[in-house]
């Protein structure tokens, strides 16, 4: 007797001959949802540190046309490969060796016996000081020229307490760095907190760690839900943030999540630093040619990084970003011309790297994602973008998932693997996707699993060893299934 899952194979090859198209015949198997997850992954890999930091551009280079995906108007079938190639560990560019910690105060004073002069004023019913248009300053010389020690003081050598806002006007500038202050301290109690923020003026952080502090209570603010002290720039301003500590910082609220970047004209940096516990480790609206290269971005509320709303032309490089409580790595609305490269992302409590609602021509190449809940990359309603050279393994769900309206993508040279569902899985409307000279391997479901019509699968794919299904050597848009039915 011809067995069902047979004749169903057979039907749906010969309707994919008239109709160009073959999809959802491992829906119609009814043991892959009954499939229990494979073991417990491997040790994630050593993640090697970078011999030396690559210098990076002050803005990322626009993606060139030859590496968006094409569809070839005739596709070669795929031989799979049976004889499964070793899989060796991964190393990449992943950021600082050494998390960083804040500092003790030092034996010694911090602060410079002969400040330069500020130009400042306090603006009491605002309770803000500003830091106004004029030669550039330090936090000692702010202090020196307020002269008001509740507002803002040394309480240990290097360590400063912030009673009050502080705002960097347009031509100011302000420097917080070590040994003259280690470490910043922004009042943040539950009914009263302050900010930090450069309206248009620049501000850079050197060799300093920067949190919220509940004096009363001589502690960090750790609950976000009463409001809590947080650092931005917008309004044209700059701010660089180098081998420092931002940690326990924003709220959910507008321009407060943490460490933000807001509105056209504004800029910066962010390298060999730690962004942590903070609501959004990073967050940008509307800003264009940020770098974000080394840095350990960790255990915040909900996003690690998360460019937003018309964000274009980053550079987000070498960053070991973890531990998250949603995604690791989100572009969002319209996050346009970037590369996401040579990153790490795992532990995350859904997805390790995300595109999203229109973020398009975008290159994610040679990052690592492993243990996130659900998918290690996701690509959902984006499109023209390349995914190529990542390794993704043991994610809680698909290795590479692209649903929604995603278009126009390619897939290549990826190497996905042990994950708790299928290697690469299209779903919903995703169309026109390209997927190429992929290792798709021993993963607890399907390899590749494509559940939307108008897909292509190209040559140099190898998929082997996955609990349910084999790729069938046929053209056009398919779907795994078991050979030895």
């Amino acid at each position: 007797m011809v067995q069902p899952r047979l004749l169903s194979a057979v039907v749906c090859f010969l309707a994919s001959v008239w109709l160009g198209a073959c999809s959802g015949l491992a829906e119609s198997n009814p043991e892959a949802a009954a499939l229990a997850p494979s073991d417990e992954p491997p040790a994630a890999p050593t993640l090697a540190p970078p011999a030396s930091a690559t210098p990076a551009p002050t803005v990322p280079p626009t993606i060139a046309p030859d590496l968006l995906p094409t569809v070839p108007p005739t596709l070669v079938p795929t031989t799979a490969t049976t004889v499964a190639p070793t899989i060796q560990p991964v190393e990449i560019n992943a950021g600082p060796a050494v998390a960083l910690t804040c500092p003790a105060p030092a034996a010694s004073p911090g602060a410079s016996t002969n400040p330069r002069p500020a130009n400042v004023v306090y603006n009491a019913e605002a309770n803000t000081i500003q830091v106004q248009a004029g030669e550039p300053t330090t936090l000692a010389a702010v202090a020196a020229a307020l002269n008001q020690p509740e507002l803002l003081r040394e309480i240990a050598p290097g360590e400063w307490l912030l009673g009050a806002n502080l705002q960097i006007d347009p031509g100011a500038e302000l420097t917080i760095a070590g040994p003259e202050v280690r470490r910043l301290k922004l009042r943040s109690e539950p009914a009263y907190y302050i900010w930090l923020k450069a309206l248009g003026g620049n501000l850079n952080f050197s060799d300093t760690c920067v949190s919220s502090w509940d004096p009363t209570r001589a502690a960090l603010d750790s609950n976000p839900a009463d409001g809590r002290s947080y650092v931005l720039a917008r309004d044209g301003a700059t701010m660089h943030i180098r081998n420092s500590m931002l940690h326990h910082l924003g709220y959910l609220a507008d321009e407060s999540y943490g460490v933000s970047y807001r509105l056209p004209g504004t800029g910066g940096e962010i390298v060999n630093s730690d962004l942590s516990y903070n609501y959004y480790g990073f967050y940008s609206f509307e800003v264009d040619g940020l770098v974000i290269r080394n840095n350990d971005v960790h255990h915040n509320v909900l996003y690690g990084i998360d460019p937003h709303t018309g964000s274009e032309q980053l550079l987000i490089e070498g960053n070991r970003v973890y531990a998250n409580g949603k995604h690791g790595i989100i572009l969002a609305d319209a996050c346009n011309n970037s590369i996401i490269r040579s990153n790490s992302a795992y532990d995350n409590g859904e997805h390790g790297i995300v595109l999203y609602d229109d973020s398009n021509h975008n290159l994610v190449a040679g990052n690592v994602a492993y243990n996130n809940g659900l998918q290690g990359i996701n690509i959902n309603s984006a499109a023209h973008n390349v995914i190529r050279g990542n390794t993704t393994y043991a994610n809680g769900s698909d290795g590479i998932g692209v649903g929604q309206q995603a278009a126009d993508n390619l897939l290549e040279e990826n190497m996905t693997y042990q994950n708790r569902a299928h290697g690469i899985h299209l779903y919903s409307e995703a169309r026109n996707t390209m997927i190429s000279a992929n290792i798709v391997a021993n993963n607890a479901e399907y390899g590749i699993y494509v559940k939307s019509p108008a897909n292509h699968i190209g040559a140099g794919n190898r998929i082997y060893g996955n609990e349910v299904g084999h790729l069938p050597e046929h053209r056009g848009s398919a779907a795994d299934f078991d050979p030895a039915e």
